[in-house]
């Protein structure tokens, strides 16, 4: 009688748009994937544009082995730092005045500390507002009281005071404009000398994008990270929506887009699971075993 070896795989979560549902809601049948995965012996780790300021409470408590986070820019195993990218203070002055003089709303992301333009705390409060009208409409008609289920927003982000910025800490810039065309034509010029990505940030109006530093992305820190951990590529899974999620289908021996994403990142893909709240986690998960 022959028995199978046991094939250890390390799946990379995308979080907004694949984990979270418009930055509110956190599917059951996720957590709960992840959770068995990890009991059967798989690595599960965040993939994320987040920084770890932007990843806490019930994220965090679902329990990974590691993250990927700014984007790439930072990665690690455990409690141990793997990666670590930043921007030069040249870089932080051009973009910053770069933004000032086209009206753009910007934060900065340190390892774990956001600073925000003056105008942007306003726009995310609006923001935020309209999350939680949705939240409480999507627990309402769940038959579930709103101050039970828990709340995420992109709102809700927590701008650290001035006094502890450091230009030598920064390792991306995140924007967020009311004009698309403003905002894609700053991307397009920025492009050359970083690394840019748009639409990553849903919004009702206008848009949105990150800038990092050249050849910082997903798949670059994936690679590290699986080196760091003495997996072949080829055992790795992705799974993500948006268009900062190509270098890591690049990099990973099975890339899967949710089913909410785009056609075009769907066609990025090895294959697509369904979406976010349609159990997408939890069918990718069952389909390659890990449950």
């Amino acid at each position: 009688m022959t028995t199978t070896a046991f094939r250890r795989r390390a799946v990379f979560l995308d979080v907004d748009g694949t984990l979270l549902q418009d930055g509110t809601h956190l599917p059951d049948s996720a957590v709960a994937a992840v959770r068995r995965a990890r009991e059967n012996g798989h690595l599960v780790l965040l993939s994320t544009g987040r920084g770890m300021a932007e990843l806490r409470g019930r994220i965090l408590d679902i329990g990974f082995d590691g993250a990927v986070t700014n984007g790439g820019a930072f990665a690690g195993v455990g409690d141990e730092l793997v990666v670590s990218r930043l921007m030069t203070a040249a870089d932080v002055a051009r973009l910053t005045a770069a933004f000032e003089a086209r009206g753009i709303h910007w934060y900065l992301q340190s390892y774990d500390r956001l600073f925000a333009s003056p105008g942007l705390p306003t726009l995310l409060a609006d923001r935020l507002e309209r999350d939680r009208a949705l939240h409480d409409e999507r627990a309402r008609a769940s038959g579930v009281d709103p101050d039970e289920l828990e709340f995420f927003s992109v709102g809700m982000k927590t701008f650290d005071d001035a006094v502890h910025f450091s230009d030598a800490a920064i390792a991306k810039a995140v924007i967020l404009g009311n004009d698309a065309d403003a905002v894609a034509d700053l991307l397009a010029e920025l492009a050359p000398d970083f690394a840019v990505v748009s639409g990553t940030i849903p919004l009702p109006d206008g848009s949105s994008g990150e800038v990092a530093p050249a050849g910082v992305n997903k798949g670059t820190a994936i690679l590290e990270v699986l080196a760091h951990l003495g997996v072949d590529p080829a055992d790795a899974i992705g799974i993500g929506d948006n268009w900062n999620d190509a270098e890591m289908f690049e990099v990973c021996g099975t890339a899967i887009a949710m089913g909410n994403a785009s056609p075009e990142v769907q066609a990025l893909a090895d294959e697509v699971t369904t979406a976010i709240d349609d159990d997408g986690i939890r069918n990718a998960f069952a389909r390659h075993g890990l449950l």
